[in-house]
């Protein structure tokens, strides 16, 4: 009873502490939409939490955890974990992310994670060819993670991310670090398979655009003195840093069928407030069926009475191979997306 006492009083510390780091980050409420950069940081990775949208931070477990909640992390019972997930994004764009994941004996979990997407090539155009055609560049936007998990009991787990943040345009580009932090309880108030997780994701300071774009050669009208360079300065702008709290039940139906339902609230510094209600069907570890409703109901209407909001339904499967003591899972999600076409992501594991 006291060690259960104990361990509460540390998750209740931990989530004050989150509670109190975002308190800076997501101030400000009222008009968000549009405030915040780096929006790459919030493209979904791994077809399980995607189908699931996002709802099971409570429990999301191995490499797939790196993104979600670095907590999960240590909650992976394998020595070591592969994953790579794609995903086709708005129009030619693409997304692709791999993520490591080891336990080293009394240290904790270690892992390392790197998100690009794919623009392929656009045509360049500039004050003197507005239709383009003189050239092509192709964006780079890459995001680094180091990430370091511990299981501080046989119930509680934390986790911490540190990003390192790139973005280039043609000859402009900005940088940056955020920051992750995340804790998982299992066993919620003495019940087994209730978990309670909360992640506080992209936390850092503002990033700003800089480079040979942005200077150009002024002439002055009287034609007095020689041309010269001047430069444009730009606007810094926030990371879109977000607050998660959720929840998760789990429930043995009978002996080869599983139950969890999952919920997760979403407040953040750049748009409506958001929930998310997720479900997972599992047949004899094997097998499984997802799916994920997400809502914004405070999102305001466009003029033809439509929400803003672009999310909604997601749902997917997968499949888990134990292959002589090497572990395989295919997984795939389909996440629906107003005004654009859907998003369609796979995922493969490696578990060792």
């Amino acid at each position: 009873m006291q060690n259960t006492r104990q361990g509460m009083y540390r998750v209740a510390a931990m989530v004050v502490a989150l509670l109190v780091l975002s308190m800076s980050a997501l101030a400000g409420g009222g008009e968000r939409k549009g405030s915040a950069g780096a929006d790459e940081l919030l493209i979904p990775v791994g077809a399980r939490s995607t189908a699931l949208g996002g709802s099971y931070i409570a429990g999301i477990s191995g490499a797939e955890a790196i993104y979600w909640n670095p907590a999960g992390l240590s909650a992976s019972t394998r020595s070591a974990e592969v994953l790579f997930s794609h995903m086709t994004y708005f129009g030619e764009t693409s997304v692709s992310y791999l993520a490591l994941g080891a336990n080293f004996s009394g240290f904790g979990h270690l892992g390392l994670s790197i998100k690009t997407l794919g623009f392929g090539n656009i045509s360049l155009t500039d004050e003197r060819a507005p239709d383009g055609g003189t050239a092509t560049f192709s964006p780079t936007y890459v995001t680094f993670a180091v990430t370091y998990s511990r299981a501080l009991t046989d119930r509680i787990r934390a986790g911490v991310n540190v990003n390192l943040v790139t973005e280039q345009i043609s000859r402009s580009s900005a940088s940056g670090v955020a920051f992750d932090a995340g804790i998982q309880y299992n066993g919620l108030v003495g019940m087994k398979g209730l978990q309670l997780g909360v992640a506080l994701r992209h936390l850092g300071p503002n990033m700003k655009f800089d480079g040979p774009d942005f200077y150009r050669l002024a002439q002055e009208q009287d034609g007095n003195r020689d041309p010269q360079f001047l430069k444009l300065e730009t606007m810094s702008f926030q990371l879109p840093t977000t607050l998660e709290l959720g929840i998760a039940y789990t429930s043995q139906l009978a002996e080869n069928h599983m139950v969890t339902l999952s919920g997760m609230f979403q407040n953040n510094n750049f748009l409506d407030d958001q929930w998310v209600l997720g479900l997972e069907y599992g047949f004899q570890n094997a097998f499984y069926l997802r799916g994920s409703y997400s809502m914004a109901p405070e999102a305001s209407n466009d003029p033809l009475g439509e929400s803003s909001y672009l999310y909604g339904l997601a749902f997917g499967a997968g499949v888990n191979v134990d292959a002589g003591g090497m572990n395989l899972g295919f997984d795939y999600a389909y996440r629906q997306v107003g005004f654009f076409s859907a998003n369609h992501l796979v995922t493969l594991t490696i578990g060792f």
